[in-house]
């Protein structure tokens, strides 16, 4: 579905922990077309900001409403996170692919901000995410998917909360007793390499979901490419965000603690 630049306004920021938050805006139509692995293109509130922002779409609301996982990570998102309801920015939306329907059982596994596509997936029977952060204190993401109805089981590097270590690390240690049908994956790149690679030995079905700065949305800047598995170049807004991992992800040897 073609992208649309749609007047919109905060309608809620609810903290999700130091420097997290799940954000929604609203605005016409504003969810038609989002899906799983779907991206806007979010301008900064309050001007001075001459570039929009991307943030995978977490989730639908109503038809006019969506949720937004964001992170403090520059003077961006500390804007956003800053604004109050009733604040008005354009977003352009929806861009991008999407995840395919989960056949079977289905393991999300989520490093960070990563967490955000897989709102939609909450509900589905079948799907469970696993997520990791460095500590209990990054933890918010995963409450955010508890709160819409997803089984989570989190790994912290610390061992604050859940199970310690990566989240490659709790992929491998689940690998010993049980095997999902379809593994999907998104956060650092790092940690999706190691996934793929998981995935691969144990002959899963994977795909990934990329992450990049951009500055446009619609592949006119060409500032978000990637390297895929041949040695070409994939521009991410453009054909993904969502790649089969085989076609992104060289086969590798697994490397155990790799990711997030």
């Amino acid at each position: 579905m073609k992208a649309r630049r749609i007047s919109s306004r905060i309608v809620e920021i609810r903290p999700l922990g130091d420097g997290l938050a799940r954000v929604d805006l609203e605005g016409p139509d504003l969810a038609r077309g989002a899906a799983c692995g779907c991206f806007a293109m979010v301008e900064v509130p309050g001007g001075g900001y001459v570039l929009p922002r991307p943030y995978s779409l977490f989730l639908t609301v109503n038809e006019h409403r969506v949720a937004l996982l964001v992170k403090n990570m520059g003077r961006g998102s500390a804007a956003l996170l800053a604004s109050q309801p009733g604040d008005e920015l354009a977003v352009l939306s929806p861009l991008g692919n999407e995840f395919p329907d989960p056949v079977g059982s289905c393991w999300a596994i989520a490093g960070g901000v990563g967490a955000a596509p897989f709102g939609y997936l909450a509900a589905r029977e079948g799907v469970e995410i696993i997520f990791g952060a460095q500590d209990a204190g990054q933890s918010g993401f995963a409450g955010a998917l508890e709160d819409v109805g997803a089984s989570v089981e989190l790994a912290t590097l610390d061992g604050s909360a859940g199970f310690k270590g990566t989240v490659v690390d709790c992929l491998l240690a689940r690998l010993e007793n049980d095997q999902p049908d379809m593994i999907f994956s998104c956060g650092p790149t790092g940690m999706m390499q190691a996934v793929a690679a998981v995935a691969r030995e144990h002959g899963i079905a994977c795909h990934v979901s990329l992450e990049a700065r951009m500055g446009c949305g619609w592949g006119v800047c060409r500032g978000c490419v990637h390297r895929d598995a041949s040695g070409g170049w994939r521009c991410i807004c453009e054909d993904g965000p969502v790649y089969a991992a085989a076609d992104i992800f060289a086969a590798v040897e697994t490397v155990k603690g790799a990711g997030s």
